[in-house]
């Protein structure tokens, strides 16, 4: 599959007339005339079209012919590669989209790859730009070529800011834990040293600063830059990864029929698209209530409500207080450790590895101490879970009890986790009628992007309930994932190993 074309910018005029004399020499042919007063001139050669502009900009078509190949390398090398070239064995770049628009939740990126990968993914994502509109399939498309690089060393960890968030809280603030959570799980076991980090300046907070200046002083190479992805290959990465989940997820909002208003589709999503405008007001002309992927604290709608002024936002509730000691003190050294997690209860002072999740009087689902003797509610405990651990993996007794898609469905405690279902709970254990009715309910708020769905393990040969314990608990280690279960001895045998589990009882 080709990849989307090639772009080179500030290529004077002289280099241009070189490669066009080269071009010509390979068998390019000028027929393919100019198609507007921008153009410079066009040639065309195989199965592409390389053309100069006046702006001192020389683009390529998509091609997967080798000569063409070889022209592209020809013109690098002349003009220098479109991003900054690796200056360490691993690049690691964060990035996010979503966080202008009025319309669905900010998606940030984390992605690590090995330098030796830079030029190949430059070929692919160079001209793609993410401010531009494009239909859904030309970032499923870069998305497809990128995760190729998956069996070479690439990797990457996504995590989505909901709108109701970013309405009350400071997002800046929540995105400075959440990057140092993504940085320290890609980071994991990697002498600084090897890496270079590139971070997209948002704004970036203190807390994430102390943390990069942290690494920085380990011997990471640390880069703050604002449009980092128009420079860094693996800041283009990370970007392009974030547009295709927001994408997917806006279109799964065009297709739901309840969103649906005379006709009128949500758009892009941002506020200067008339679409969107359009949709937004035929929205407010029904009298019902904001749909949960509308930021109301944006002008656009304040407008259309009548308000003045800007919301009043607050610090996010990421409660250090009510989380152990250690594991704080381990995730600020860029050691994210599910088995130093625990939960300091503000009522009676208890530090338990576990914690209840249930309804409070108004149904809305809480966590609460595990004490016998207080059961009272921590505040904020699942938005701090949430943005500081983010993943959890729940058992199947979970499932088919259907916990999950009643608090997304009438609360929010597990909203933006990364569900994990293990391959035995998944496939095994859940492959009944009520199990299967759940796993599509959350199959459906996955695709709105209430939460994330990942399958880890593999399925047990036999029937063991040891072996298949142990498997669930390993894989709970290995992603640092929260274990959510009702189930007594795996309770029991997930504290022997120091795992923070969560249940209804």
């Amino acid at each position: 599959m080709p990849g989307p074309g090639q772009k080179w910018t500030g290529v004077s005029e002289a280099i241009a007339l070189q490669v066009k004399d080269y071009l010509l020499q390979e068998g390019g042919s000028q027929d393919a005339k100019v198609t507007g007063a921008a153009e410079v001139w066009r040639i065309r050669l195989s199965d592409a079209t390389i053309t100069y502009y006046k702006s001192g900009t020389l683009y390529a078509t998509a091609s997967s012919d080798p000569v063409v190949h070889r022209a592209c390398q020809l013109i690098c090398s002349k003009v220098g590669p479109r991003f900054a070239p690796p200056s360490r064995e691993l690049l690691i770049g964060l990035d996010e989209t979503g966080k202008g628009e009025v319309i669905g939740h900010t998606v940030l990126v984390g992605v690590l790859a090995p330098g030796v990968l830079a030029a190949e993914l430059e070929a692919i994502v160079s001209v793609a730009n993410t401010k531009e509109r494009r239909d859904p399939s030309y970032w499923e498309n870069l998305f497809q070529l990128i995760d190729k690089f998956k069996a070479k060393g690439l990797k990457s960890l996504m995590e989505k800011i909901p709108p109701w968030h970013i309405d009350r809280f400071n997002l800046n603030q929540i995105m400075d834990v959440v990057y140092q959570r993504i940085l320290s799980v890609l980071s994991k076991g990697i002498d600084p040293g090897r890496y270079r980090v590139v971070v997209d300046d948002y704004g970036v907070g203190g807390s994430l600063t102390r943390y990069l200046t942290a690494l920085r002083s380990s011997g990471a190479e640390v880069i703050i830059a604002t449009g980092a992805d128009d420079r860094y290959v693996e800041g283009r990465v990370a970007s392009i990864l974030a547009k295709r989940e927001r994408e997917r997820m806006m279109e799964a909002l065009q297709q739901a029929s309840e969103y649906k208003i005379a006709g009128r589709t949500l758009g892009s999503g941002n506020a200067g698209d008339a679409e969107t405008l359009a949709w937004l007001e035929a929205w407010k002309a029904t009298g019902q209530n904001w749909p949960w992927f509308v930021k109301r604290s944006f002008k656009t709608v304040r407008n259309l409500d009548g308000l003045k002024g800007k919301a009043a936002k607050f610090r996010p509730p990421i409660r250090d207080d009510i989380l152990s000691p250690s594991f704080i003190e381990e995730f600020n050294k860029g050691k994210l450790s599910v088995t130093s997690l625990s939960v300091v209860c503000p009522s009676c002072g208890a530090v338990s590895k576990a914690a209840l999740v249930t309804p409070d009087t108004n149904g809305q689902f809480v966590g609460r101490c595990v004490n016998e003797t207080c059961k009272r509610v921590i505040p904020d405990m699942g938005f701090t879970l949430r943005y500081y651990c983010g993943f959890i993996l729940a058992d199947a007794n979970i499932i088919t009890g259907g916990l999950l898609s009643k608090d997304l469905e009438r609360s929010r405690f597990f909203e933006g986790f990364t569900l994990l279902l293990h391959a035995i709970v998944r496939r095994q254990e859940c492959d009944t009628a009520g199990g299967k009715r759940e796993l599509d309910r959350l199959a459906k708020f996955a695709a709105i992007g209430r939460i994330s769905l990942e399958e880890v393990g593999s399925v047990l040969d036999g029937s063991a309930s040891i072996d298949r314990d142990q498997a669930i608990l390993e894989s709970a280690l290995e992603h640092n994932a929260i274990l959510v279960t009702d189930d007594r001895n795996m309770k029991a045998a997930a504290q022997a190993r120091n795992i923070f589990t969560l249940s209804t009882k």
